[in-house]
Protein backbone atom coordinates (compact mmCIF):
# COMPACT_ATOMS: atom_id res chain seq x y z
CA UNK A 1 0.00 0.00 0.00
CA UNK A 2 2.83 2.42 0.86
CA UNK A 3 4.40 1.68 -2.51
CA UNK A 4 1.19 2.62 -4.31
CA UNK A 5 0.94 5.94 -2.44
CA UNK A 6 4.59 6.63 -3.17
CA UNK A 7 4.19 6.23 -6.93
CA UNK A 8 0.90 8.19 -6.90
CA UNK A 9 2.52 11.13 -5.08
CA UNK A 10 5.47 10.99 -7.42
CA UNK A 11 3.11 11.15 -10.42
CA UNK A 12 1.12 14.10 -9.03
CA UNK A 13 4.16 16.17 -8.10
CA UNK A 14 5.86 15.29 -11.36
CA UNK A 15 2.84 16.44 -13.41
CA UNK A 16 2.62 19.70 -11.45
CA UNK A 17 6.29 20.37 -11.97
CA UNK A 18 5.95 19.65 -15.69
CA UNK A 19 3.00 22.05 -15.95
CA UNK A 20 4.91 24.75 -14.12
CA UNK A 21 7.82 24.27 -16.46
CA UNK A 22 5.80 25.02 -19.58
CA UNK A 23 6.53 28.32 -21.30
CA UNK A 24 3.99 31.05 -20.77
CA UNK A 25 2.96 30.95 -24.45
CA UNK A 26 2.17 27.25 -24.49
CA UNK A 27 -1.49 26.36 -23.93
CA UNK A 28 -3.25 22.99 -23.82
CA UNK A 29 -5.66 21.98 -26.61
CA UNK A 30 -9.14 23.59 -26.52
CA UNK A 31 -12.20 21.37 -26.21
CA UNK A 32 -14.93 21.99 -28.84
CA UNK A 33 -17.97 23.20 -26.94
CA UNK A 34 -19.53 25.97 -29.03
CA UNK A 35 -21.86 26.06 -32.01
CA UNK A 36 -19.58 27.45 -34.73
CA UNK A 37 -16.16 25.85 -35.22
CA UNK A 38 -13.28 27.06 -37.37
CA UNK A 39 -12.74 24.29 -39.99
CA UNK A 40 -9.09 23.52 -39.06
CA UNK A 41 -10.18 23.31 -35.42
CA UNK A 42 -13.25 21.26 -36.32
CA UNK A 43 -11.23 18.59 -38.15
CA UNK A 44 -8.75 18.55 -35.27
CA UNK A 45 -5.66 19.39 -37.31
CA UNK A 46 -3.93 22.00 -35.15
CA UNK A 47 -0.82 21.79 -37.31
CA UNK A 48 -2.54 23.83 -40.01
CA UNK A 49 -1.94 26.88 -37.83
CA UNK A 50 0.36 25.79 -34.98
CA UNK A 51 3.92 24.50 -34.87
CA UNK A 52 6.37 23.66 -32.11
CA UNK A 53 8.81 26.52 -31.72
CA UNK A 54 11.23 27.44 -28.94
CA UNK A 55 9.77 24.80 -26.65
CA UNK A 56 6.18 25.92 -27.26
CA UNK A 57 4.13 23.12 -28.86
CA UNK A 58 1.33 25.55 -29.82
CA UNK A 59 3.21 28.46 -31.35
CA UNK A 60 1.66 29.99 -34.49
CA UNK A 61 3.30 29.02 -37.77
CA UNK A 62 3.18 32.74 -38.68
CA UNK A 63 1.52 35.82 -37.30
CA UNK A 64 -1.91 37.16 -38.35
CA UNK A 65 -2.95 38.37 -40.80
CA UNK A 66 -0.51 36.37 -42.93
CA UNK A 67 -1.63 33.21 -41.16
CA UNK A 68 -5.25 33.98 -41.97
CA UNK A 69 -4.45 34.81 -45.58
CA UNK A 70 -3.10 31.28 -46.08
CA UNK A 71 -6.75 30.30 -46.54
CA UNK A 72 -8.76 33.53 -46.70
CA UNK A 73 -8.70 36.21 -49.40
CA UNK A 74 -6.83 39.35 -48.45
CA UNK A 75 -9.05 42.01 -46.86
CA UNK A 76 -6.74 44.99 -47.28
CA UNK A 77 -6.63 45.58 -51.03
CA UNK A 78 -9.19 48.40 -51.36
CA UNK A 79 -8.94 52.11 -50.56
CA UNK A 80 -10.92 52.02 -47.31
CA UNK A 81 -9.71 49.40 -44.84
CA UNK A 82 -11.17 48.90 -41.37
CA UNK A 83 -8.71 49.78 -38.60
CA UNK A 84 -8.34 46.28 -37.08
CA UNK A 85 -7.76 44.82 -40.55
CA UNK A 86 -5.15 47.44 -41.41
CA UNK A 87 -3.39 46.55 -38.15
CA UNK A 88 -3.56 42.82 -38.93
CA UNK A 89 -5.78 42.17 -35.92
CA UNK A 90 -8.22 39.62 -37.37
CA UNK A 91 -8.63 38.05 -33.95
CA UNK A 92 -9.88 41.33 -32.49
CA UNK A 93 -13.25 40.43 -33.99
CA UNK A 94 -13.02 36.71 -34.82
CA UNK A 95 -12.22 33.81 -32.52
CA UNK A 96 -9.72 31.53 -34.30
CA UNK A 97 -11.22 28.38 -32.79
CA UNK A 98 -14.92 28.51 -31.92
CA UNK A 99 -17.85 30.77 -31.19
CA UNK A 100 -21.58 30.72 -30.61
CA UNK A 101 -21.99 33.36 -33.32
CA UNK A 102 -21.77 32.99 -37.08
CA UNK A 103 -18.47 34.06 -38.63
CA UNK A 104 -16.77 33.14 -35.34
CA UNK A 105 -17.49 36.58 -33.92
CA UNK A 106 -16.36 37.46 -30.41
CA UNK A 107 -19.79 38.83 -29.51
CA UNK A 108 -23.38 37.67 -29.52
CA UNK A 109 -24.24 39.68 -32.65
CA UNK A 110 -22.67 41.85 -35.33
CA UNK A 111 -23.97 45.03 -33.71
CA UNK A 112 -22.71 44.04 -30.27
CA UNK A 113 -19.28 43.50 -31.79
CA UNK A 114 -19.33 46.89 -33.56
CA UNK A 115 -20.53 48.70 -30.44
CA UNK A 116 -17.66 47.20 -28.44
CA UNK A 117 -15.47 49.82 -30.14
CA UNK A 118 -18.03 52.30 -31.46
CA UNK A 119 -19.59 53.14 -28.11
CA UNK A 120 -20.60 56.61 -29.28
CA UNK A 121 -22.71 55.08 -32.05
CA UNK A 122 -24.38 52.71 -29.62
CA UNK A 123 -25.45 55.61 -27.42
CA UNK A 124 -26.58 57.64 -30.42
CA UNK A 125 -28.57 54.85 -32.06
CA UNK A 126 -30.20 53.23 -29.08
CA UNK A 127 -31.24 56.47 -27.37
CA UNK A 128 -33.59 57.48 -30.21
CA UNK A 129 -37.09 56.13 -30.81
CA UNK A 130 -36.76 55.60 -34.57
CA UNK A 131 -34.02 53.27 -35.83
CA UNK A 132 -33.51 52.47 -39.50
CA UNK A 133 -34.37 48.73 -39.94
CA UNK A 134 -31.04 47.81 -41.60
CA UNK A 135 -29.22 49.38 -38.65
CA UNK A 136 -31.38 47.55 -36.13
CA UNK A 137 -30.74 44.28 -37.96
CA UNK A 138 -26.97 44.52 -38.40
CA UNK A 139 -24.43 47.15 -39.36
CA UNK A 140 -23.03 45.02 -42.18
CA UNK A 141 -26.22 45.48 -44.20
CA UNK A 142 -24.61 48.73 -45.34
CA UNK A 143 -20.98 48.62 -44.16
CA UNK A 144 -18.35 46.09 -45.14
CA UNK A 145 -16.54 45.15 -41.92
CA UNK A 146 -13.25 44.66 -43.74
CA UNK A 147 -12.77 46.93 -46.74
CA UNK A 148 -14.49 48.91 -49.47
CA UNK A 149 -13.76 51.68 -51.94
CA UNK A 150 -16.55 53.91 -50.63
CA UNK A 151 -16.42 56.21 -47.65
CA UNK A 152 -17.19 54.51 -44.33
CA UNK A 153 -16.71 51.22 -46.20
CA UNK A 154 -20.26 51.41 -47.51
CA UNK A 155 -21.31 49.08 -50.31
CA UNK A 156 -22.24 52.05 -52.52
CA UNK A 157 -22.20 55.83 -52.41
CA UNK A 158 -23.97 56.85 -49.19
CA UNK A 159 -25.80 59.85 -50.58
CA UNK A 160 -28.15 58.05 -52.98
CA UNK A 161 -26.93 54.80 -54.54
CA UNK A 162 -26.82 52.90 -51.26
CA UNK A 163 -30.28 54.11 -50.26
CA UNK A 164 -31.93 53.06 -53.51
CA UNK A 165 -30.40 49.60 -53.33
CA UNK A 166 -33.31 48.98 -50.93
CA UNK A 167 -35.63 51.87 -51.81
CA UNK A 168 -35.90 50.94 -55.48
CA UNK A 169 -39.33 52.56 -55.75
CA UNK A 170 -37.79 55.93 -54.84
CA UNK A 171 -35.07 55.51 -57.49
CA UNK A 172 -37.66 54.87 -60.17
CA UNK A 173 -39.80 57.76 -58.92
CA UNK A 174 -37.14 60.47 -58.78
CA UNK A 175 -35.81 59.51 -62.20
CA UNK A 176 -39.15 59.62 -64.01
CA UNK A 177 -41.04 62.53 -62.39
CA UNK A 178 -41.40 65.75 -64.31
CA UNK A 179 -40.70 68.16 -61.46
CA UNK A 180 -37.64 67.04 -59.55
CA UNK A 181 -36.71 68.22 -56.07
CA UNK A 182 -33.36 69.99 -56.04
CA UNK A 183 -32.53 68.61 -52.59
CA UNK A 184 -32.10 65.13 -54.06
CA UNK A 185 -29.42 66.39 -56.45
CA UNK A 186 -27.29 68.61 -54.20
CA UNK A 187 -24.79 68.06 -51.37
CA UNK A 188 -25.67 64.86 -49.50
CA UNK A 189 -28.82 64.11 -51.52
CA UNK A 190 -31.01 61.73 -49.43
CA UNK A 191 -29.00 62.59 -46.34
CA UNK A 192 -29.88 66.27 -46.64
CA UNK A 193 -33.21 65.36 -45.06
CA UNK A 194 -32.86 61.88 -43.55
CA UNK A 195 -30.53 60.38 -40.96
CA UNK A 196 -29.49 56.91 -42.20
CA UNK A 197 -29.13 55.45 -38.72
CA UNK A 198 -31.66 56.74 -36.19
CA UNK A 199 -33.69 59.80 -35.37
CA UNK A 200 -35.97 61.46 -32.86
CA UNK A 201 -38.43 61.96 -35.71
CA UNK A 202 -40.59 59.87 -38.01
CA UNK A 203 -39.20 59.10 -41.47
CA UNK A 204 -35.75 59.53 -39.87
CA UNK A 205 -35.96 63.27 -40.52
CA UNK A 206 -33.06 65.39 -39.32
CA UNK A 207 -35.45 67.99 -37.86
CA UNK A 208 -38.62 67.69 -35.74
CA UNK A 209 -41.03 68.45 -38.60
CA UNK A 210 -41.05 68.33 -42.37
CA UNK A 211 -41.29 72.12 -42.42
CA UNK A 212 -38.17 72.46 -40.26
CA UNK A 213 -36.32 70.29 -42.77
CA UNK A 214 -37.66 72.24 -45.76
CA UNK A 215 -36.65 75.57 -44.27
CA UNK A 216 -33.01 74.53 -43.97
CA UNK A 217 -32.87 75.19 -47.74
CA UNK A 218 -35.93 77.37 -48.32
CA UNK A 219 -34.57 80.12 -46.07
CA UNK A 220 -33.35 82.06 -49.09
CA UNK A 221 -34.34 82.64 -52.68
CA UNK A 222 -33.58 79.61 -54.83
CA UNK A 223 -33.21 79.60 -58.60
CA UNK A 224 -34.29 76.43 -60.36
CA UNK A 225 -31.79 75.14 -62.90
CA UNK A 226 -34.33 73.62 -65.25
CA UNK A 227 -36.35 76.77 -66.00
CA UNK A 228 -34.63 79.66 -64.21
CA UNK A 229 -37.66 80.32 -61.99
CA UNK A 230 -36.75 81.92 -58.66
CA UNK A 231 -38.49 80.42 -55.65
CA UNK A 232 -39.30 82.79 -52.81
CA UNK A 233 -37.57 82.85 -49.44
CA UNK A 234 -40.24 80.83 -47.65
CA UNK A 235 -38.81 81.28 -44.17
CA UNK A 236 -38.88 85.06 -44.58
CA UNK A 237 -42.43 84.87 -45.94
CA UNK A 238 -43.62 82.80 -42.97
CA UNK A 239 -41.80 85.00 -40.46
CA UNK A 240 -43.45 88.11 -41.88
CA UNK A 241 -46.91 86.57 -42.22
CA UNK A 242 -48.05 84.93 -38.97
CA UNK A 243 -51.47 83.71 -40.16
CA UNK A 244 -50.45 80.29 -41.46
CA UNK A 245 -52.39 77.83 -43.58
CA UNK A 246 -53.33 74.67 -41.66
CA UNK A 247 -50.58 72.36 -43.02
CA UNK A 248 -48.00 75.05 -42.22
CA UNK A 249 -49.32 75.30 -38.66
CA UNK A 250 -48.84 71.54 -38.33
CA UNK A 251 -45.32 71.78 -39.76
CA UNK A 252 -46.31 69.44 -42.57
CA UNK A 253 -45.19 70.79 -45.95
CA UNK A 254 -45.32 67.19 -47.17
CA UNK A 255 -49.08 67.18 -46.72
CA UNK A 256 -49.33 69.08 -50.01
CA UNK A 257 -45.88 68.67 -51.59
CA UNK A 258 -44.07 65.46 -52.48
CA UNK A 259 -40.48 65.98 -51.24
CA UNK A 260 -39.18 63.41 -53.72
CA UNK A 261 -40.63 65.12 -56.78
CA UNK A 262 -43.93 65.14 -58.65
CA UNK A 263 -45.55 65.41 -62.05
CA UNK A 264 -47.73 68.21 -60.68
CA UNK A 265 -47.14 71.94 -60.46
CA UNK A 266 -44.76 72.92 -57.63
CA UNK A 267 -44.23 69.25 -56.74
CA UNK A 268 -47.77 69.04 -55.34
CA UNK A 269 -49.14 65.61 -54.50
CA UNK A 270 -52.28 66.30 -56.52
CA UNK A 271 -52.98 68.60 -59.48
CA UNK A 272 -53.35 72.37 -59.28
CA UNK A 273 -53.75 74.77 -62.24
CA UNK A 274 -50.50 76.38 -63.30
CA UNK A 275 -52.12 79.54 -64.67
CA UNK A 276 -54.10 82.47 -63.28
CA UNK A 277 -57.13 81.51 -65.38
CA UNK A 278 -58.24 77.91 -65.88
CA UNK A 279 -61.38 76.05 -66.86
CA UNK A 280 -62.86 74.73 -63.63
CA UNK A 281 -62.45 71.02 -63.02
CA UNK A 282 -63.13 69.64 -59.57
CA UNK A 283 -60.47 66.94 -60.11
CA UNK A 284 -57.75 69.47 -60.87
CA UNK A 285 -57.45 71.05 -57.41
CA UNK A 286 -55.45 69.63 -54.53
CA UNK A 287 -57.35 72.12 -52.36
CA UNK A 288 -60.35 69.75 -52.33
CA UNK A 289 -58.29 67.20 -50.48
CA UNK A 290 -59.36 69.21 -47.40
CA UNK A 291 -61.84 71.89 -48.47
CA UNK A 292 -65.49 71.13 -49.25
CA UNK A 293 -66.38 71.09 -52.95
CA UNK A 294 -69.84 72.60 -52.29
CA UNK A 295 -68.23 76.01 -51.85
CA UNK A 296 -67.42 76.02 -55.55
CA UNK A 297 -70.17 73.92 -57.15
CA UNK A 298 -73.41 75.40 -55.71
CA UNK A 299 -74.73 78.44 -57.55
CA UNK A 300 -76.92 79.51 -54.62
CA UNK A 301 -76.29 78.70 -50.97
CA UNK A 302 -76.82 79.96 -47.44
CA UNK A 303 -74.42 77.54 -45.74
CA UNK A 304 -71.61 76.37 -48.06
CA UNK A 305 -69.63 79.63 -47.89
CA UNK A 306 -69.64 83.09 -46.31
CA UNK A 307 -68.34 84.56 -49.55
CA UNK A 308 -71.77 85.27 -50.95
CA UNK A 309 -74.02 88.20 -51.79
CA UNK A 310 -77.28 87.11 -50.24
CA UNK A 311 -77.60 83.59 -51.62
CA UNK A 312 -75.34 84.13 -54.63
CA UNK A 313 -72.20 82.01 -54.18
CA UNK A 314 -69.33 84.31 -55.14
CA UNK A 315 -66.82 81.45 -55.09
CA UNK A 316 -68.87 79.86 -57.86
CA UNK A 317 -69.02 83.18 -59.75
CA UNK A 318 -65.24 83.61 -59.65
CA UNK A 319 -64.08 80.03 -60.12
CA UNK A 320 -66.66 77.80 -61.77
CA UNK A 321 -66.34 79.10 -65.32
CA UNK A 322 -64.61 78.12 -68.53
CA UNK A 323 -62.19 80.96 -67.80
CA UNK A 324 -62.34 80.68 -64.06
CA UNK A 325 -59.94 82.36 -61.70
CA UNK A 326 -57.82 79.84 -59.86
CA UNK A 327 -57.47 79.89 -56.07
CA UNK A 328 -54.14 81.70 -56.29
CA UNK A 329 -55.84 84.81 -57.68
CA UNK A 330 -57.09 85.76 -54.22
CA UNK A 331 -55.53 83.38 -51.69
CA UNK A 332 -52.00 82.73 -50.47
CA UNK A 333 -51.88 79.05 -49.53
CA UNK A 334 -48.90 79.48 -47.22
CA UNK A 335 -49.40 82.54 -45.02
CA UNK A 336 -50.87 86.04 -44.83
CA UNK A 337 -51.03 88.99 -42.47
CA UNK A 338 -53.93 91.24 -41.38
CA UNK A 339 -56.43 89.65 -43.79
CA UNK A 340 -58.94 86.85 -43.08
CA UNK A 341 -59.11 83.54 -44.95
CA UNK A 342 -55.53 83.87 -46.24
CA UNK A 343 -56.59 86.57 -48.70
CA UNK A 344 -53.65 88.14 -50.47
CA UNK A 345 -52.67 91.79 -50.19
CA UNK A 346 -51.43 91.59 -53.79
CA UNK A 347 -52.12 89.23 -56.64
CA UNK A 348 -49.65 88.46 -59.38
CA UNK A 349 -50.97 88.62 -62.94
CA UNK A 350 -48.16 88.00 -65.39
CA UNK A 351 -45.47 90.50 -64.42
CA UNK A 352 -47.95 92.80 -62.69
CA UNK A 353 -48.25 92.88 -58.91
CA UNK A 354 -51.74 94.28 -58.32
CA UNK A 355 -53.33 95.07 -54.92
CA UNK A 356 -56.65 93.39 -54.06
CA UNK A 357 -57.61 96.18 -51.62
CA UNK A 358 -59.90 93.84 -49.73
CA UNK A 359 -61.93 95.34 -46.85
CA UNK A 360 -63.93 92.96 -44.66
CA UNK A 361 -67.16 93.85 -42.87
CA UNK A 362 -69.15 92.02 -40.24
CA UNK A 363 -71.52 90.49 -42.79
CA UNK A 364 -69.51 90.76 -46.00
CA UNK A 365 -66.84 92.97 -47.54
CA UNK A 366 -65.50 94.49 -50.72
CA UNK A 367 -62.46 94.49 -52.97
CA UNK A 368 -61.07 96.58 -55.82
CA UNK A 369 -58.44 94.64 -57.78
CA UNK A 370 -57.38 95.53 -61.29
CA UNK A 371 -60.07 93.14 -62.58
CA UNK A 372 -62.93 95.48 -61.70
CA UNK A 373 -63.81 98.61 -59.69
CA UNK A 374 -64.71 98.18 -56.03
CA UNK A 375 -67.54 95.78 -55.57
CA UNK A 376 -69.38 94.89 -52.41
CA UNK A 377 -71.14 91.85 -51.02
CA UNK A 378 -73.30 91.27 -47.98
CA UNK A 379 -74.72 87.98 -46.77
CA UNK A 380 -77.70 89.52 -45.01
CA UNK A 381 -78.52 92.51 -47.22
CA UNK A 382 -77.50 91.74 -50.82
CA UNK A 383 -75.79 94.58 -52.64
CA UNK A 384 -76.49 95.62 -56.22
CA UNK A 385 -73.13 96.60 -57.70
CA UNK A 386 -72.92 98.96 -60.63
CA UNK A 387 -70.72 97.71 -63.40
Amino acid sequence: MKTIFYFLALFIFGYAAAEQGKTQEEKPPIVPEKRVLHPPFEIGDCTLCHVEKDGNKYALSQEPPDLCYMCHERKDTKTRVHGPIAAGMCTACHDPHQSDTMRLLKADSVNDLCFACHEDKKKQFLSKPYMHPPVKDQCINCHDPHQENHRYRLFADRRFDLCVSCHADKKEWVEKVKNKHGAIKIKDRCLNCHDPHSSENEKFLRKPTAMDVCLTCHNKELKREEDGVTLMNMKKHLDENPDWHGPIQWGDCAMCHNPHGSDNFRMLKLPFPETFYASFNINKYICFMCHETERFTEVLTTTATNFRNGEVNLHYVHVNQKKGRTCRACHDWHATRDTPHHIRKYMKFGKIKAPLRYIPTKTGGSCAPMCHPRRYYDRENPVINKR
